[in-house]
């Protein structure tokens, strides 16, 4: 029996719709998708903190049971800092992120200057270093904005991506399915 990855129309139709849903979300609404994202984080952090605790509760070894409670407390309390302060973690992450782009775009830029000399000056190297220095300073000083930003920029994409699955679900839909034998599930 073989098993090949056929593409359908109705699969193209369902990730059509779905992208196209949360991309207008993420575009239209990005305050709120990204509440709800950050809130939909916190409530899988907080069942995995619920479900470390009954296994530390159940276990016989203390070592075990030891680190499962420590894995309970610390994933109780972030998942219910991400559910009651989302506007917070949010800005925590971005901040982060946004150190993180300045660090990065300033090593870069130190390394360009000082290979400058041996391998001549590679414009292209230090744009991106810029680039990398002003994008961590944007993120840093406005963190929201910033996450909405980026939010509204992945929702666009989903809507294009969505645009084309609803496409290849019509141009799907005209071709003529045939099975055969291999085709079947058994």
């Amino acid at each position: 029996m073989k098993h090949h990855f056929i593409a359908t129309s109705q699969g193209s139709l369902i990730r059509g719709i779905i992208a196209l849903i949360i991309g207008g979300l993420a575009v239209f609404m990005p305050d709120i998708t990204l509440r709800s994202f950050v809130i939909c984080i916190g409530i899988l952090i907080l069942v995995s903190g619920l479900a470390s605790l009954v296994f530390a509760v159940r276990s016989r070894e203390k070592i075990t049971k030891n680190i499962l409670m420590a894995d309970a407390v610390f994933n109780l309390i972030f998942g219910l800092l991400f559910i009651a302060l989302p506007d917070t973690m949010v800005k925590i992450f971005v901040i982060a992120m946004g150190i993180g782009f300045l660090l990065i775009g300033i090593f870069q830029l130190i390394g360009t200057l000082s290979i400058r000399r041996e391998y001549g000056w590679s414009w292209i190297y230090f744009a991106i270093s810029v680039l990398m220095i002003i994008a961590g300073i944007i993120l840093f000083t406005n963190p929201f904005t910033s996450a909405e930003t980026i939010l509204i920029f992945i929702g666009i994409f989903l809507l294009i991506y969505g645009a084309t699955e609803l496409y290849m679900a019509w141009k799907l839909s005209k071709k003529p399915t045939i099975y055969t034998d291999d085709d079947s599930f058994q």
